[in-house]
């Protein structure tokens, strides 16, 4: 004759529901200052590859149109921001028009791109305004430092003579 063994089901008292919820909160406390830390970066990174693009749609655009194109820093993502470029928390890609100063703006500019960066980082440069040329080359150079607020590194974006823009193997000193 089989005979059938009866197990009785325990639950769960309410101290191991205790320990095991403080093990878990312990691990998530330790684990949110990287997860923090991984978000600025990821800011940060994705703030200088939209950079890189906007400088390169800047200048395939003066190629392709025979238009200079320039972008500039703005703080409102309407204006550019000229020469006082402190914390400029964007910026704009405009085709230049016929008889305007180069970096001028105005309501009838037609504007390729406006990007609005998160509250967080900042982009500071040595030129406000870079001008792409149709001669496949920028008129001006320029170095972006972008910043995350918190960090004291952060990413620099070099406009070289030629008008090829790339990320800086140094990494931009930020105050704050």
């Amino acid at each position: 004759m089989d005979t059938v063994l009866l197990h009785r089901s325990r639950g769960v008292t309410a101290l191991e529901l205790l320990v095991v919820v403080a093990v878990l909160a312990l691990l998530a406390s330790l684990a949110t200052p990287s997860f923090a830390s991984l978000q600025r970066a990821a800011a940060l990174s994705a703030a200088a590859n939209q950079l890189v693009w906007s400088l390169q749609q800047a200048r395939s655009s003066a190629i392709l149109q025979g238009v200079p194109t320039t972008l500039c820093l703005s703080a409102d993502a309407v204006t550019c921001a000229g020469n006082q470029n402190g914390d400029a928390r964007g910026w704009l890609v405009f085709q230049q028009q016929p008889g305007r100063a180069a970096g001028e703006i105005n309501a009838g500019t037609p504007r390729l791109r406006s990007v609005r960066l998160p509250a967080t980082v900042t982009v500071n440069a040595s030129r406000a305004a870079v001008t792409y040329w149709p001669a496949a080359r920028a008129g001006t150079t320029s170095t972006f430092d972008l910043c995350v607020s918190g960090v004291s590194l952060g990413r620099s974006v070099v406009v070289s003579q030629t008008g090829r823009p790339r990320v800086a193997a140094e990494a931009a000193a930020c105050n704050r």
